[in-house]
């Protein structure tokens, strides 16, 4: 548009129909008629109820965090999560966290592009874009990794990015898809309005997976519910959310056990609950007992019948064989003592305190 005339420009806007141009300057009316970005078309259909946070660096996003429940933290409010439990989410929107990153979620964070340029080279029916701001409806708050627009239908959508390494290859070895994503996912459509969402993942480096997600209305208000009761009850009242019997609530006892004062109290249920905690400890014992017994009969009927493995249309077993390298300290000492005296001096200075706390039942 910069290069036409003022006339050809007004022109231009009377045949589009646009009204009240007539005293713009050429770089105003350039400006009007410059065709939206895809961005700006997508901020046209966003609902009213919901909101979008913008930042510009990640101290700003970690701002951001404080305001909800983002999708990372939805499969934990809802005991989905192998990772997270209600109060870790607590704790962290509470106290803070303390996670900076590691060689993981950095790695995630690099490879996002070229998973995106994938799905790109094998959808060419989609456009997908990025979005950097937060969606924030109610409590609940959504970062997308990339949008989605459908260039048959016209309707937008969510792209979720993941990686993983080799050892978490068998929770993407299926048609389904690790159940706390799936609730991130579903909180993503649920907070933004969209209707659709496809998941593409790296698994190990070089094998691409990808899956189709659609929305389900009942999914989503119970996610929105659940983050707003979360929010209500736990985090505007500061009150930690109740024992749930997950070592992550454990932990974060035994944290809290590092401040408590040597004072000795009377628990009222206190002889009641450890006569219980030895019933079940001594249960789980037989129940040890009774999984090993079964395994080595199992491999008795292995060694009776000379194989090392069998199988059924349901089940199957292997005799494993590894070869591992272990230090023989004993030789290594007497070879060379002068060196290990050296070591274990030197590690003495670099030796340090560090209380942790646990529950001792009698």
């Amino acid at each position: 548009m910069t290069n036409k005339t003022v006339k050809e420009l007004r022109e231009i806007a009377k045949e589009r129909g646009l009204k009240g141009f007539s005293k713009l300057k050429k770089d105003e009316l350039a400006e009007l008629l410059r065709e939206p970005t895809r961005v700006e078309k997508f901020e046209l259909t966003i609902p009213e109820d919901v909101e979008t946070i913008q930042y510009k660096n990640g101290d700003e996003w970690l701002e951001t965090r404080k305001l909800g429940i983002g999708g990372s933290d939805v499969a934990g409010i809802i005991g989905e999560s192998k990772y997270k439990a209600p109060i870790d989410v607590w704790n962290d929107k509470i106290n803070g966290s303390t996670f900076k990153g590691n060689r993981y979620t950095r790695w995630g964070h690099n490879l996002e592009q070229p998973v995106a340029l994938e799905f790109q080279a094998l959808h060419n029916s989609y456009e997908v874009f990025e979005y950097n701001k937060t969606f924030k409806k109610g409590k609940s708050l959504a970062n997308v990794d990339r949008l989605l627009y459908d260039l048959a239908t016209g309707e937008y959508g969510v792209l979720e990015i993941k990686t993983a390494n080799f050892f978490g290859s068998k929770d993407w070895s299926g048609e389904t898809i690790p159940q706390e994503y799936y609730c991130q996912v579903m909180h993503y459509l649920a907070v933004t309005g969209l209707k659709f969402a496809w998941i593409a993942c790296l698994v190990g480096g070089n094998d691409y997976k990808e899956f189709y997600i659609e929305r389900n209305d009942e999914e989503c208000q119970f996610i929105l519910n659940s983050c707003e009761e979360f929010w209500n009850d736990f985090i505007e009242t500061k009150l930690a959310p109740p024992l749930d019997g997950t070592s992550n609530y454990t932990d974060y006892q035994k944290h809290k056990m590092l401040h408590v004062d040597d004072v000795d109290v009377e628990i009222e249920f206190l002889d009641d609950k450890v006569e219980t905690y030895k019933d079940i400890q001594k249960q789980i014992k037989e129940l040890e007992i009774k999984s090993e017994l079964i395994k080595q009969e199992l491999t008795q009927a292995l060694l009776d019948n000379g194989a090392n493995k069998s199988k059924t249309e349901k089940n199957s077993i292997r005799i494993m064989t590894q070869n591992r390298k272990s230090l023989d300290k004993k030789a290594f000492e007497n070879a060379f003592p002068d060196l290990v005296k050296d070591y274990k001096e030197k590690e003495e200075a670099f030796k340090f305190e560090k209380p942790v706390s646990f529950l001792k039942i009698n």
